[in-house]
């Protein structure tokens, strides 16, 4: 008696992947900053320029000019106020996404065995 052994193909095996585009809503809450300026006149004589300051969350930034008279003085002639102001608000949009499968076909062979 005799034993072997031997390859046989009794079939094969295709896969293939497949790409779908499927539409999916995405969500998000989109928060930015803004800065409001507001320009308040003073029109007031000061001795020196006063330092950028800031007062309950405003930034005060003063400007000032120097007016020639018999006397030099300073005026003070606005100051600009400067609030940082926060949004938020919600953002939703449509979007292509990409799924891939893969997809698998077997085929059989008959074949006898000898």
């Amino acid at each position: 008696m005799r034993i072997d052994k031997r390859k046989v193909e009794t079939g094969k095996v295709r896969v293939r992947t497949v790409v779908d585009e499927e539409p999916v809503v995405v969500r998000a809450t989109l928060s930015g900053n803004y800065v409001t300026v507001d320009r308040i006149p003073v029109n007031r004589v000061v001795d020196a320029a006063p330092p950028p300051r800031e007062v309950d969350g405003v930034m005060i930034i003063s400007v000032v000019e120097e007016r020639i008279r018999v006397v030099r003085e300073l005026v003070l002639i606005e100051e600009v106020h400067m609030r940082d102001v926060q949004t938020s608000e919600p953002f939703e949009q449509t979007v292509m996404r990409r799924v891939m499968r893969a997809e698998i076909e077997r085929e059989h062979i008959d074949r006898e065995i000898n």
